[in-house]
């Protein structure tokens, strides 16, 4: 048997991190008040199905006359451990989230329970029923039999409905802490005879996630390696980095380099590393050094002094605003590894948009690729008249060279820099489009037909003319791509909205005069006939 089903709580009083939900239900237990319906909220892994079976347990013990905690040892309390109590029902809504399903439930509901005092319907993944069968439910939960008690265990509780969640009694679990977790894995390690350390348990209890059951399947992943493993071979099974050596690839991008991130990656790859993983670490680093930027280390209770040292010498190295660039990149990454073909192929993209524009590479950065100012101006140029001579200024990273205050075109002083960005997008719209087709040819598709009409600071408005193809651009993975490549024409991020043109009425059409007077001699019996 898996360690997270062998060691799964029997008793509320073994359930570790809750208290907040244990002691209100002993006492409603003690004093006989049951609620007919249960709303367990919280992430996964945290205990919602293992109370739910508890709850079960407690309200049909045939030893507990005065309810509380189950006894384990009766006839009942054994059948629901093992999973044969009749009377004990575990619907998983991901899978039957129909209305037929629950047209069934309540069906069921009516009969008497066969062994216990109560019949107990656990709805796993609660948020996944359909409306249709949600509606369903809601009659069964406003008149309930005596006999019925209801848990829906969802991880998403902004899912339920409100007319349901209204009819229960709400319980959200706690994300547990690293002690919490590393608790429970000493236990386990105890009772195994196996021999961990507790820096072991630690690291295991760090890569869970604020998941119990996650951090006992890692466990037995671990024990079946070595059940005496080290912390050093604890992190290589689990393919973890050290902090330290997350901080090191960190700056090296941090340093403009290109070349030397590339080679640390490849050689993180074919040592057996998981991209995931790397992407997962860097996003840990990034979102620590934030907090401790902010003054806040002090809820990062699962670092060592040595981890925070390493934090604190490269956060005053890092800006805010390149932290939050390098985590947009290694988001993005993490996204793009989901279909990618080469595994480090969004990392590696990560690691040159992160280092491109640095002066400590050889290629100079120009927009959309161009080799040469002339070039550049020929492609992408907009026209400032200054006392009545036209003179032409690219747009975009070539303009670097120049202060920040003249080469901010969306400058909040006025409206004067962002109409004539404005006018350069419309003019050059279709190089944009052309841009935007080596990406994705059917994005250009849908924005073939639209066209930029308004700039507020960063907010680009787009006007389409099918609702289809805004709601297309809409989407996360077109918006991204248009985002990027208008940022590489302007040299700044623009934001983008879409609306969807209103459809000019057509003008009636005006009968001349004299074809109205004509009409209105024509004699009807001529047009149609006598009738009979």
């Amino acid at each position: 048997m898996v360690l997270y089903r062998k060691y799964r709580p029997q008793t509320l009083s073994s359930v570790i991190g809750q208290d907040h939900i244990k002691e209100p239900l002993l006492a409603s237990l003690k004093t006989g008040k049951i609620s007919h319906a249960y709303l367990f909220t919280g992430p996964r892994g945290t205990g919602k199905t293992s109370v739910a079976r508890i709850l079960a347990k407690a309200i049909n013990c045939q030893a507990n006359k005065n309810l509380g905690e189950p006894c384990n040892t009766c006839v009942s309390c054994r059948a629901i451990t093992d999973g044969s109590y009749l009377d004990l029902l575990e619907i998983d809504a991901a899978s039957n989230r129909g209305i037929d399903e629950i047209r069934d439930l309540r069906e069921k509901i009516k009969l008497s329970p066969a062994l216990g005092k109560y019949k107990v319907y656990i709805i796993d993944e609660a948020h996944m029923l359909t409306t249709e069968a949600f509606n369903a439910l809601l009659k069964t939960l406003e008149e309930p039999p005596e006999h019925a008690v209801f848990v829906l265990a969802t991880t998403e509780p902004q899912k339920i409905p409100a007319t349901i969640a209204s009819r229960t009694t709400r319980f959200d679990f706690k994300v547990p802490n690293v002690e919490q977790i590393k608790e429970k894995l000493a236990l386990i390690n105890r009772e195994e005879k196996w021999k961990l350390s507790d820096a072991s348990l630690e690291e295991i209890a760090k890569m869970a996630g604020g998941a119990f059951r996650d951090a006992e399947v890692l466990l037995e992943k671990i024990a079946s390696f070595d059940t005496a493993a080290d912390p050093a071979k604890t992190r290589e099974v689990l393919g973890k980095r050290e902090t330290k050596t997350t901080i090191l690839f960190l700056k090296l991008i941090r340093e403009g380099k290109t070349k030397e991130p590339l080679l640390w990656l490849d050689n993180y790859v074919r040592g057996g590393g998981s991209v995931r993983i790397l992407a997962e670490s860097v996003l840990d680093a990034l979102r620590k050094i934030l907090i401790v930027k902010a003054g806040a280390e002090g809820i990062l209770d699962s670092l060592t002094p040595e981890e925070l040292d390493s934090l604190k010498s490269i956060e005053t190295q890092l800006t805010k605003t390149k932290t939050l660039e390098l985590i947009d990149l290694f988001n993005k990454a993490i996204v793009g590894l989901r279909d990618a073909t080469i595994p480090q192929l969004p990392i590696e993209i990560a690691i040159i948009e992160a280092t491109i524009n640095s002066g400590t590479n050889s290629l100079q950065e120009t927009p959309m690729g161009i080799k040469n100012t002339q070039e550049a101006k020929n492609t992408f140029v907009y026209k400032e008249i200054t006392d009545g001579n036209k003179s032409e200024k690219p747009v975009g990273p070539l303009m670097k060279k120049k202060s920040e205050k003249e080469n901010t075109l969306l400058s909040k002083k006025g409206e004067g820099n962002q109409t004539k960005t404005l006018k350069v997008l419309g003019e050059n719209w279709n190089n944009i489009l052309k841009e935007v087709k080596k990406i994705n040819s059917s994005l250009e598709m849908f924005l073939r037909d639209a066209k930029p009409v308004d700039l507020d600071e960063d907010l680009l408005t787009i006007e389409f003319n099918f609702r289809f193809h805004k709601e297309k651009v809409d989407e996360r993975k077109y918006r991204e791509v248009v985002e990027d490549v208008l940022k590489k024409f302007v040299g700044v991020p623009l934001r983008i909205k879409g609306f969807v043109a209103p459809k000019p009425q057509e003008p009636k059409k005006q009968i001349p005069q004299e074809v109205r007077e004509k009409n209105d001699d024509i004699d009807p019996v001529s047009v149609f006939g006598t009738l009979d």
